[in-house]
């Protein structure tokens, strides 16, 4: 709410120089409470009922409603507001590949959510190892993946007909039967175990 010194017209000169002094304050809080985008280049989570997101920073200046600048791991840019919703995000593991080249890392757990419907527990996988993967209800089956396209086929096991294609290391977009991006995103992490519940 508008502070009644920032906007009372008063006609003495004491209660005008109240009213400004007012909307000074007003504007330098404003101004303190914009000022708090983090640094280009660095790592937060955002917290969301569909799970969370790992976003990098852009370094800009926050709009107009001060929200900060960010990049998420599938390449999508979001405005957010600096909140206790946003985390400083966990260290990456070892041997991370922030383009995502080359094998898929053993142990990793990726959950998937679906614009408008929330966690897309159907498509959640875990890679076991070089050719193994786990699905949310914890079955395994085999899986192909091609580092030159970043196609991921799930071809046995209760998920059997899944494909995926990798962003990130950090992120997989679904694909339908035909082999196209749908709105099914799939976001490592890290937090999970390869044979805990999720």
């Amino acid at each position: 709410m508008m502070p009644v010194l920032a906007c009372t017209s008063g006609r003495r000169g004491g209660s005008r120089h109240l009213r400004w002094v007012g909307a000074a304050a007003l504007a330098a809080a404003l101004s303190s409470s914009h000022a708090a985008c983090p640094p280009a280049g660095a790592e937060y989570v955002i917290k969301g009922f569909t799970g969370d997101t790992r976003v990098t920073a852009r370094g800009t200046p926050p709009d107009k409603r001060g929200g900060c600048f960010w990049k998420t791991e599938d390449g999508r840019d979001l405005w957010w507001n600096m909140g206790s919703d946003v985390k400083p995000a966990p260290p990456r593991p070892a041997g991370y590949s922030a383009t995502g080249k080359g094998a898929l890392r053993p142990g990793s757990v990726y959950r998937c959510t679906l614009p408008g419907i929330g966690m897309f527990t159907g498509a959640y996988f875990g890679i076991v190892d070089g050719s193994t993967y786990r699905n949310f209800d914890g079955k395994r089956g085999t899986y192909t993946f091609d580092q030159r396209t970043g196609i991921l086929r799930l071809v046995s096991g209760s998920s059997k007909g899944l494909s995926y294609q990798r962003q990130s290391e950090g992120n997989f977009r679904v694909l339908d039967e035909r082999g196209r991006i749908t709105g099914g995103n799939c976001a490592l992490n890290e937090a999970l175990s390869i044979n805990g519940r999720w």
